[in-house]
């Protein structure tokens, strides 16, 4: 069926593009290691994270520092002012020197030692979560902790390491950090406990921004046993949760202790069907030294996570302003997992002589681009009418959907090709000349996907730039759907926002709602009109410059 659409999406985009030529490219894959945000190695971190800090880390070629807090001066007290100024200080620096972390919270490295009561910790929460909502960009991810010696949810000296308080101190977690960051825990049995299900996230429930989509993974024993320490109880049945599970949330952790099972084939079996995406560098030193004494560990470095490689590209060679451009590549991941954060995917001209850029926002979402797999991209946009004529040079922009790190080099995807990253702008070049002419073919673009000029000041100091996560949307239903399609939403900040469907060729065929919202939570219904064939649609979200992507299939 999904080939099937495919098929008909590029007849279509044929149909309306007679007359245009196209230019076919391959490009040429590498296996040098590089820099890419929210994967790879990690480096364990206990102390303040200074801007130097996070630039020595980058030049050590890692993206991600794991941030542990000794909280056990607080079991019984209220945070301080200055230990959340220090929090607050730790992300504002990952932010400044192009890092993003991983961060943890305990109050004993005792196994026999004392943690606090569930009160104190959901005090303690509470606190936090105005840290972490205004520095939601500089998170990667946080690992649930709180609960037990190192945070690893169990040897509680207050009988917390239990499912209920578990799925307390989660929940919490998860109410306090924005819909867009992800909470992970210490076994696939304790998500299966929480949750009171056993069956993974499937693809109708990913990255739909519940509690049990927002729920991920960290392994701080891998390969220390056949279990990996307990973290396995049936073993095949949690590996294979776990291969499903996260294909859509994060996977990441540690290896404790040098075992029978810690070699290079093991590892590279178990990092690629679990899907990790981060792993510490620093511990366990004998483990890691194995890998690359037997030559595994080039190849884990470079497979964390996401690894894109742009394989080939369909792309047009003229188009008229106020024409249609449109493109096609087909990228592999040769990496264990995908992005688990939200990310954006960017075309991008610039004028060979002005050096004016245009960006078109795709409504295509890397997040679904998985692991050993090839996606098939289609993206088509306008192009606007009163654009300086010419040449213009190509790229593609897989940029932090954060206003603030947008334009930031060090916050976007690196494709996996030689000759193709400008690192300056963070954009990866398509080797394509597009000329924009009006003796160009082709009939007017009639969509609503419109390329942008980039500003050389994105954002005008004067309006109110909405923090990520200032409004949530919950997994639309039924999905798919005949009749009627429901989406709930939350608003946390009172503001306008826009609900907009487009069909695969980003023509916008209906606005459900334009209104200002006040705070609290909403339903808004979509009921296609008889003209709407089936087919998969996209219901975007908007207000100031956050939006959210829905997607909804329609069986007539």
């Amino acid at each position: 069926m999904k080939n099937l659409l495919i098929i008909l999406i590029f007849s279509l985009f044929s149909m309306a593009l007679i007359g245009q030529s196209f230019t076919d490219h391959t490009y040429t894959i590498t296996d040098d290691l590089f820099l890419n945000p929210e994967r790879g190695l990690s480096a364990y971190k206990s102390s303040a994270v200074s801007v130097t800090y996070a630039t020595n880390l980058r030049n050590d070629g890692l993206t991600i520092a794991q941030r542990i807090y000794n909280t056990g001066s607080y079991r019984t007290d209220s945070l301080s002012n200055s230990f959340l100024t220090r929090v607050h200080n730790d992300l504002t620096a990952a932010r400044e020197g192009g890092i993003k972390l991983v961060m943890r919270y305990s109050y004993t490295d005792d196994q026999d030692g004392e943690d606090a009561s569930l009160e104190w910790i959901q005090t303690h929460i509470d606190q936090l979560g105005p840290v972490w909502t205004e520095n939601a960009d500089a998170i990667a991810y946080v690992e649930a902790g709180f609960i037990g010696a190192w945070g690893e949810w169990y040897y509680s000296s207050n009988d917390l390491d239990n499912t209920s308080d578990r799925r307390s101190v989660l929940f919490k977690e998860l109410e306090e950090l924005p819909a867009n960051r992800m909470v992970v825990i210490r076994t696939p049995g304790y998500k299966k406990a929480i949750f009171s299900n056993n069956d993974p996230l499937s693809l109708d429930s990913a990255f739909s921004e519940t509690y049990r989509a927002r729920t991920g993974a960290h392994n701080d024993c891998f390969l220390a046993s056949a279990t990996d320490y307990g973290t396995y109880g049936n073993i095949e049945a949690d590996k294979t949760y776990l291969n499903l599970d996260n294909r859509y949330v994060p996977q990441g952790g540690e290896t404790c202790n040098p075992s029978a099972y810690s070699g290079c084939e093991n590892a590279l079996i178990d990092l690629a069907r679990m899907r990790w995406s981060v792993l510490n560098r620093d511990y366990h030193p004998e483990v890691i030294d194995g890998w690359e004494e037997n030559g595994c560990w080039p190849e884990i470095q470079r497979r964390l996570g996401y690894r894109f490689q742009l394989l080939d590209s369909r792309l047009q060679n003229e188009v008229k302003p106020g024409g249609m451009l449109e493109s096609e590549f087909s990228i592999f991941n040769e990496g264990f997992a995908s992005p688990y954060n939200p990310r954006n995917c960017e075309l991008v001209i610039r004028h060979q002589t002005s050096q004016d850029e245009y960006t078109l926002l795709s409504l295509e979402d890397p997040r679904w681009w998985m692991g050993g797999d090839t996606a098939y991209v289609s993206i088509s946009g306008g192009i606007p009418e009163g654009i300086l004529e010419g040449s213009y040079d190509m790229f593609m922009h897989l940029s932090d959907p954060v206003p603030a790190l947008r334009y930031r080099h060090e916050f976007a995807i690196h494709l996996a090709n030689e000759d193709i990253w400008e690192a300056e702008t963070g954009y990866n070049d398509l080797g394509h000349t597009l000329t924009i002419s009006s003796a160009a073919p082709g009939e007017d673009y009639s969509g609503e996907l419109f390329f942008e000029l980039i500003e050389p000041t994105s954002i005008d100091p004067g309006t109110k730039i909405l923090r990520p996560g200032s409004f949530e949307i919950r997994a639309g239903y039924p999905n798919p759907f005949n009749g009627n399609f429901a989406l709930e939403f939350e608003v946390l900040e009172s503001a306008p926002v826009l609900f907009e469907v487009f069909n695969q060729l980003g023509q916008k065929i209906a606005v459900l709602s334009d209104e200002e919202y006040f705070p609290g939570e909403y339903s808004i219904n979509w009921k296609p009109d008889e003209t709407v064939s089936s087919g998969l649609y996209f219901i975007r979200a908007s207000t100031y410059s956050e939006a959210i992507v829905q997607k909804a299939t329609y069986l007539k």
